[in-house]
């Protein structure tokens, strides 16, 4: 009877936790830095799967200090129906290996959002919303957002994971994509490159 009671009480949280997902996953679900990913919940297909593909564009592969980048996320597969992601962009190595690197900054039309870290909460991971949710047609989603490059000397790490999901309010029958791409401060700063004082 023990046992059968706290299964019983999962059954019932169920509909309750896959909901929230649909509003945003958990902070800290990137992959990157010991972190766990999106395959806690979402565990029925393989990671990577064949067919699918996630995609990170906008990183620059050298960031000039201060300056501003659109990054857009893409997620493809075929059966997707709806789709989430979460991001973040830390310092990949020195003093400050792990901490936030840069700014975001996400347009206010509701699809996008800024939580903090479980643990630091000056980590700002990036996420979708509900709205954001939505696949505009099946097969494909994306999100647009803008990162402010740090002024340090430091490469940067952007940890990346995303949902294809069925729509079936469930775990199942969803997949997860993950990736990472590393931005290196410019060796030299050219005076096109210097960011005017206000």
């Amino acid at each position: 009877m023990r046992i059968l009671i706290p299964i019983g009480a999962a059954v019932l949280l169920l509909p309750v936790a896959l909901a929230a997902y649909r509003e945003g996953p958990l902070p800290n679900m990137t992959g990157g830095f010991g972190d766990p990913n999106c395959r806690a919940c979402h565990f029925d297909g393989a990671l990577n799967a064949p067919g699918g593909r996630l995609a990170l564009g906008g990183v620059p592969s050298a960031y000039v200090p201060g300056r501003t980048y659109p990054v857009t996320v893409t997620l493809r597969k075929n059966d997707l129906r709806r789709g989430g992601f979460e991001i973040v962009a830390r310092f990949a190595s020195g003093s400050r290996k792990g901490k936030q690197a840069g700014a975001w900054i996400v347009a206010k039309d509701g699809r996008l959002q800024m939580v903090e870290g479980q643990q630091d909460p000056a980590l700002l991971f990036v996420q979708h919303t509900t709205a954001g949710s939505a696949a505009p047609a099946p097969g494909a989603i994306s999100w647009t957002l803008q990162w402010i490059a740090p002024v340090s000397t430091a490469p940067v790490q952007f940890n990346l994971a995303a949902n294809a999901a069925n729509d079936d309010a469930s775990p199942l029958g969803d997949f997860i994509y993950l990736t990472r791409t590393v931005s290196r401060p410019r060796a030299k700063t050219a005076p096109s490159d210097l960011i005017p004082s206000r």
